[in-house]
């Protein structure tokens, strides 16, 4: 079925769509500093002001834009929020959601601007997020248009590319917009694919994407030459024509994972690596078959929308940056499960958690390297020339 490219329309995926806050206070105890614009600022100056435990600070270097940073309690809390008012902070409970700076607003939408509409994925840093991706939507994953809650009503802020050139098939060679949003459609749907393991269906874009960058304009249309690709290479039986994968990290991988920790900026904290994760992952890899769909679901997540598709030089750029992300979530399964191991031994009981338990706390911390720590165009141009054919 063939889906039209709307300009100025917005699209989610449709394991996003229902998404709603449910104040679970993530957000709000992070530690983040958050900048706040000018008129946000005054709003909450005046309402605010004669309460000297909300403090903001106003000096020194600020955020672009930024009129002050919001205060953080000793425990990284914001000082607005309040674990005993429903995690209902006091700007949101007294003055209303659109008092909220723009960061707190926004969040956890990720954001992409083209000339295709606006499209808009979500960081799963967020329980509530993380939560939709435990029973994904069957027996697809759909981009679907974008309910007004998700977008805002229109007011949704990222990356805006609609006044730049297609992103990059190859070095040198640009996709056209239907070309590459053919790409990403199909490469979707290979996510949502029960018969493939996350570990196969990346495997499985890679050799199409590989296939892809032999193409020159004069014949078949790119768009056309997409759909041809991944019909050929989806008619193949998994067993036989791809790779086992079992989600078994390699050296490769360790490789991905150092990398995109090697993309966040000084001054903000960096996760460790668990000692010896890639050893440590038989010990985890049983319960692979009961959280690879929600893996697999996150993987599209991290696909729609991605700004490394600008930012990069090419799609196998792109292919390369969902194997940092598969790789970051299994460092982050293991890392996990260590902790749940050692709580457990310490407490003298049975650790509690259930494999999707230990799935969405990775996915959430995987989400909090990739989207909110590392610098995008810093990972795109370590990507960059990684994993040319």
């Amino acid at each position: 079925m063939e889906h039209p490219i709307a300009p100025r329309r917005a699209f989610c995926l449709n394991l996003h769509a229902a998404y709603l806050c449910q104040h679970a206070g993530a957000c709000c105890t992070a530690g983040w500093h958050i900048p706040v614009e000018e008129p946000a600022y005054q709003r909450l100056r005046v309402h605010f002001g004669g309460r000297p435990e909300l403090p903001f600070a106003t000096g020194g270097p600020l955020p672009d834009g930024a009129a002050a940073v919001l205060g953080v309690q000793p425990g990284g809390a914001c000082v607005f929020f309040a674990a005993d008012r429903g995690n209902l902070c006091a700007v949101h409970r007294e003055l209303g959601p659109a008092s909220l700076p723009a960061a707190c607003r926004q969040f956890p939408r990720v954001v992409l601007h083209d000339a295709r509409g606006t499209l808009v994925s979500l960081s799963h840093f967020c329980p509530t997020a993380a939560g939709l991706l435990q029973s994904p939507v069957a027996p697809a994953f759909e981009i679907v248009q974008a309910p007004g809650t998700l977008t805002l009503e229109d007011e949704v802020e990222g990356l805006d590319a609609r006044g730049t050139l297609p992103p990059l098939l190859r070095p040198g060679m640009l996709t056209d917009h239907e070309g590459y949003d053919a790409w990403e459609r199909r490469a979707i749907n290979l996510f949502a694919r029960a018969d493939l393991t996350a570990g196969q269906a990346l495997d499985l874009l890679e050799a199409v994407t590989r296939s892809l960058q032999a193409w020159r304009p004069g014949g078949a249309s790119l768009r056309e030459t997409v759909h041809r690709e991944f019909d050929v290479a989806s008619a193949r039986k998994p067993d036989e024509d791809l790779k086992a994968s079992s989600g078994m990290p390699d050296e490769l991988d360790e490789m991905r994972v150092r990398l995109a920790l090697s993309s966040i900026p000084e001054g903000l904290p960096r996760p460790c690596m668990v000692a010896g994760y890639r050893s440590r992952w038989p010990g985890v890899a049983g319960a692979w078959d009961e959280i690879d769909g929600a893996v697999r679901a996150y993987l599209a997540a991290r696909l729609f929308g991605n700004w490394v598709a600008y930012y990069g030089q090419g799609l196998h750029a792109i292919v390369e940056y969902l194997k940092v992300a598969l790789a970051v979530v299994n460092m982050e399964i293991v890392k996990t499960e260590v902790v749940e191991v050692e709580a457990a031994r310490h407490h003298a009981r049975e650790s509690p958690s259930s494999p999707w338990q230990t799935a969405k706390k990775a996915l959430r911390s995987a989400d909090l390297l990739l989207v909110h720590l590392s610098d995008p165009k810093t990972l795109s141009s370590l990507l960059g020339d990684s994993r040319q054919a």
